[in-house]
């Protein structure tokens, strides 16, 4: 059956309806990606169900303005307050010759920063050091010292960038197969949730693979999200980890490695957002994955 259904399956957008008004406010197209992508979105989980109950592909509806408020925030708190997403040194500075901005959410991102501008965790003072900087001479520094900044480039310096030349090459969806083996899961046709008894584990961290994880948890995946020790997000948990068992591994050590390959064992899909290489260094890279488990997406 799943073979089937598998070669049965085309995407048809032809199937989604937008209605409603609204736009996030953006020099770009903000809105009209947010709902393409819930659109996508649903219009692949129309198709499986149709392909497993049959009958034609329900239609899909996607509202502007929802498409646009999830993109802002998917919780409202009531009698609590969310933790600000953002580290209090975050943000945008104005170098000598232009703006650059400095990402220090993560521990060690914040470490790398503050170690190449010689200051404490004082906005202030970060913004004192940085004015003295030329922007992309500190962009390299902190980068190098293992932190995350960018310069804050015009479209145009952006296209001739060799990493905006790179990323304008770039096909919008990569596709690979791994192993000839499929995967072992069917999906149900039994009424429950579309992606029930699917599991999924997640070790992707702030904001993409969280969200998409989400999404397939909220379709009715069992998501087994997988964080390193002393790894925190405050401010984003409670809207990444809806749905979700979470639990923690320090994949540096022999034991929690073996863990995590138990834990493989029994995964039909893998999400990560780790750095190319980041995980063939700690011998779970693809080729491994695919020889230990295959049919894994």
């Amino acid at each position: 059956m799943w073979r089937e259904i598998e070669e049965g399956l085309r995407l048809n957008m032809g199937d989604v309806t937008v209605i409603g008004r609204g736009r996030l406010g953006s020099v770009f197209a903000v809105t009209d990606l947010a709902v393409a992508s819930v659109g996508a979105a649903g219009a692949a989980l129309a198709t499986l169900v149709a392909a497993v109950a049959g009958g034609a592909v329900p239609e899909v509806r996607v509202d502007r303005a929802l498409a646009s408020s999830w993109f802002a925030s998917s919780i409202r708190p009531v009698g609590w307050e969310l933790t600000s997403a953002w580290d209090s040194v975050a943000g945008d500075y104005r170098g000598a010759d232009g703006w650059i901005r400095l990402h220090t959410n993560a521990q060690m991102h914040r470490a790398a920063a503050l170690r190449v501008l010689g200051v404490e965790a004082d906005r202030t003072a970060v913004a004192a050091s940085v004015s003295a900087w030329a922007v992309e001479d500190l962009e390299n520094a902190v980068v190098e010292a293992g932190g995350a900044a960018a310069v804050m480039r015009s479209l145009s310096e952006w296209s001739t960038h060799p990493q905006g030349r790179t990323v304008a090459g770039e096909p919008l969806v990569h596709h690979e197969a791994t192993a000839q083996s499929r995967s072992s899961w069917h999906p149900s046709a039994g009424g429950g949730r579309p992606l029930g008894g699917l599991r999924v584990l997640d070790m992707t961290r702030v904001l993409a693979g969280p969200v998409a994880t989400r999404t397939l948890a909220g379709w009715g995946a069992d998501v087994l999200r997988i964080d390193p020790p002393g790894w925190e997000e405050p401010g984003l948990a409670p809207e990444v980890t809806v749905g979700k068992r979470c639990a923690r591994l320090d994949l540096r050590q022999a034991a929690d490695r073996q863990r995590w390959w138990d834990l493989l064992d029994g995964a039909d899909v893998l999400v990560h957002g780790y750095r190319p290489g980041a995980l063939d260094g700690l011998g779970l890279g693809p080729g491994e994955r695919d020889e230990r488990r295959p049919g894994l997406v």
